[in-house]
Parts: C-alpha cells; structure tokens; sequence
C-alpha cells in the first residue's frame, strides 16, 4: 500500500479547506450550487371541479429545509421573478415560483390577462374582465400552499414573497394558514387589505419599498409601524421604481431577501 507523501498530504488538507470554506455562505448558511436547469415545471390543479392548471419551477430544497412560495407582480409573470427564487433555491429552501392564473403559462382562452387587455375598449371594461380572473386567485393560492406543504418536512415552515397587487393576496392566504414570514415588494393595498394584515397573528414581514412610489411606500411604512414582530424589516430606496423593476436595479436585494426568509426559517 502506498502511503501519500507530506507534499501530497498538504494539498489535500489545503484542498478540503478550500472545499469547507465556499460550501458556506458569509451567514454561516448552507448554500447549493443550482444549475440553469436545476427548476423542475410543474403543474397544480387549481381546483378540484375544473382542469385548470396552473405553472411553477418548483425548486428541491434540502430534507430537513423550509418552503417559500414566490408571486409575480400585475404587470409581470414569473419569468421576472427568477432570480429570486433561485437565490431562495441556493440557501437549500424548497421554492415554488408561480405564474397566477391570467399569467405566464397559466392562461387559456377563459383566463388570460393579454386577451383581457386586448379586448377591453378603455380602464373600466379591463378592470372588469380582470376581475373575473382574479377573483380565482384566493383558491390557486391555497393549491399551490398545498402543493408546497406536501415537499416540505411536517415540522418545517412556509413563507411567502409576494410583489405589487399580489401582496394583497398573500394577505389574505396568510389568513387561512400560518406563514412563517412574509416579503412584501412594493406592496399594492387597498385600505381593507391593509386592515386584514393588522388582522393577524403578528408574522415577521419585510417590506421593501421606493421612496418616491408614494402608495407602496406610504402602505410599508404604516404597516411595519403596526407589525409588532421583532424580526420585521424595512428597506426604502431612493427613486420610484417598483415591483420587479425595484430587484433588477437592486441587484443586492435578492440575496438579501433570500438570506432574511432563511434566518426565520431557521
């Protein structure tokens, strides 16, 4: 048998050194390499009663990790919000990354935002067909919770990342299950959806806003000063950006984002 000399075994012992210190981020978290290809698509009945479906890359996270579900904004389907969940995916959290009905590849004749757009002859008549999907979002939400619910171990947590108009929605899922946290992105609310958060259970939130998109920032700063979590969080920029266009400018803010759901998953 031949024995590694004292040069070999030098390297080999700098090697695993090497090898330790990038397999742990700066937070002392556990990170994983995710390939371009590492999303699986996936397809979750929407409801019992129909065949509609609804798209998601559903990222693997690791056996004993936490799940977060990500929503796109109004203006927006998931493909915006890739980078997010895939920071979510590198800190080994189980990620679900949909496309809301009306969106993205969650659309048929019956439900599609560019049709509903495409047909309405001014703001009213769009608001109006826009209503109509919508009003489903409350029981997509709930399956698609329930899908992630499933991948997750018994004992772990959910949070959510939602953007825009979609915070309102989060809300009000987050009043049929227990989230562990939640992300709100420019939040869009109207004043009784803002109730409905005061409503809760106190949930660790982060809010991130611009300072100059006066609703989104008007809406974050009265509902952290309401949140009476400790771990709650706000980050206010300077300009008016907004939604997905806040995190592409920031390009910071998706890790900071992933590392904060990370910390109260723990």
């Amino acid at each position: 048998m031949n024995l590694p000399n004292r040069q070999q075994a030098s390297t080999f012992f700098k090697a695993s050194l090497l090898l330790m210190f990038f397999s742990v981020s700066t937070y002392g978290y556990e990170q994983k390499h995710i390939a371009k290809d590492a999303a699986q698509l996936v397809k979750i009945k929407a409801n019992p009663e129909h065949d509609f479906l609804l798209f998601a890359d559903y990222y693997v996270g690791g056996k004993r990790s936490g799940g977060v579900i990500v929503l796109h904004d109004c203006n927006r389907d998931r493909r915006a919000y890739s980078a997010t969940a895939k920071s979510l995916a590198e800190q080994g959290l189980h990620t679900l990354l949909v496309d809301l009905r009306g969106y993205g590849e969650s659309i048929s004749s019956a439900y599609s935002q560019e049709i509903a757009k495409k047909k309405s002859k001014d703001i009213i008549s769009y608001q109006s067909e826009m209503a109509l999907i919508t009003a489903h979002w409350p029981s997509d939400l709930l399956a698609s919770y329930q899908f992630l619910a499933k991948k997750v171990a018994k004992n772990k947590d959910i949070a959510i990342v939602a953007s825009g108009c979609s915070s309102a929605y989060a809300v009000a899922l987050a009043e049929k299950i227990q989230f562990n946290s939640m992300v709100l992105i420019t939040p869009k609310m109207t004043y009784g959806a803002k109730e409905r958060y005061k409503n809760l259970v106190d949930i660790p939130s982060y809010f991130i806003t611009s300072l100059h998109h006066q609703d989104s920032y008007q809406t974050a700063q009265e509902l952290f000063v309401w949140s009476g979590a400790k771990q709650s969080k706000i980050q206010v920029f300077k300009g008016d950006r907004y939604n997905s266009q806040l995190i592409s400018r920031q390009k910071h803010l998706v890790n900071d984002i992933a590392l904060w759901v990370k910390h109260n998953l723990r």
